[in-house]
């Protein structure tokens, strides 16, 4: 079923390393690559860290109300003035869904925690979507401190080791927080796990690991934006699905009509090589798949 994208895609040098479909099971798969080789996904680390905070959620150990300050007291007095008043008030599912305008794309210093709630947003912007790496890295964080443990040993405990991903490399502040907006390391097999567990509903071989609730609020448009919408650190399509996207050509797309994921890894630094990969996705692959669940 691939074939006609990945002939596509060689002919104009746009192949991605790895690619994997599933339908219910494997059904295709094409590794330019070692297999188990692993390749940052960018911002597709995002993903795992909205599952974690689900995982603290569904535990009753966070709330997506919860203001800023319950995890964030000692930073949050040391900012202090108008800006550190802002930040006490912003909830977790304002991170979640990048309302937040004006902030800048990264943390950086040798404290990000300072360095985030030093940023005074642009007030004047309102609750609109703007995109930013400060939401994951703090959303991350305030996982750590609701349910008392680094965000990545949860993340083993509870997600990476129930759906057979081994220590995958991930990335850390220099204060020892995980990142949670990107540096993380994966095959486009590990990265389609995570997409058929939410189209599982949170189930993965017999084993719930998010409730259904998170992962149906989660995938659904919590914010408008250019692209269509925008769940919890997921991307919503207009025609029902959703996306797990990372740059340069990082990829889950989650077909939920058609019972369908397909994920794949890729290096494409420059913008059109990216939009062009994905033209060539929705022009010869995308059909082939809709054909192929309407046969069955």
């Amino acid at each position: 079923m691939l074939e006609k994208f990945l002939s596509a895609a060689r002919e104009e040098g746009l192949l991605p390393y790895g690619m994997e479909l599933r339908m219910d099971d494997i059904v295709a798969e094409s590794w330019e690559q070692t297999p188990g080789r692993r390749y940052p996904v960018y911002s597709a680390a995002k993903s795992f860290t909205a599952s974690a905070v689900g995982m603290a959620v569904d535990e009753g150990k966070l709330s997506l109300e919860d203001p800023l300050e319950r995890y964030f007291e000692p930073e949050l007095n040391q900012a202090g003035g108008d800006t550190g008043k802002f930040w006490r008030q912003v909830t977790i599912r304002r991170l979640l869904t990048m309302t937040i305008p004006g902030l800048p794309f990264r943390p950086s210093g040798d404290d990000w925690l300072a360095d985030c709630f030093s940023k005074m947003p642009d007030l004047e912007g309102g609750v609109c979507f703007s995109y930013s790496n400060l939401p994951a890295y703090l959303a991350g964080v305030a996982v750590e401190r609701a349910v008392g443990e680094n965000t990545v040993d949860y993340l083993e405990r509870k997600l990476f080791r129930p759906l057979g991903i081994d220590h995958p490399t991930v990335q850390f502040c220099p204060k020892g927080h995980f990142y949670g907006a990107t540096g993380m390391e994966l095959t486009a097999h590990e990265l389609g796990k995570l997409g058929q567990l939410y189209l599982n509903r949170g189930v993965w071989k017999g084993q719930r690991i998010l409730s259904e609730a998170w992962c149906q609020e989660a995938v659904s448009c919590q914010a408008d934006n250019r692209e269509g919408g925008y769940g919890y650190f997921f991307w919503v399509r207009p025609d029902g699905g959703y996306t797990i996207r990372g740059k340069w050509g990082q990829r889950c797309y989650i077909f939920p009509e058609e019972q369908t994921v397909v994920s794949w890894v890729s290096h494409l630094p420059e913008k059109e090589d990216t939009d062009r990969q994905e033209e060539l996705f929705q022009k010869l692959l995308v059909p082939e798949i809709r054909a192929a669940r309407k046969k069955q």
